[in-house]
């Protein structure tokens, strides 16, 4: 996944940086390095992006809010 691809999900969903960083239950700073590149995007994060991104949750979770 690109630094790109992960603003373009996040902005896709709504949702802020800080937001989406509770969601995916990574720091926002770490979030942030993500989006700028200068950390690589773990696989499991790509994943749970995709998950967000196409409405998937835990049994019982209910959708993420807005914010």
């Amino acid at each position: 996944m690109t630094p790109a691809t992960f603003t373009s999900i996040h902005q896709r969903l709504g949702m802020s940086r800080a937001a989406f960083a509770r969601e995916l239950g990574c720091a926002r700073n770490t979030a942030n390095k993500y989006a700028a590149g200068t950390t690589p995007i773990p696989r499991y994060i790509a994943l749970a992006c995709a998950a967000l991104l196409y409405g998937l949750r835990p049994p019982g979770e209910e959708p993420p809010t807005k914010g």
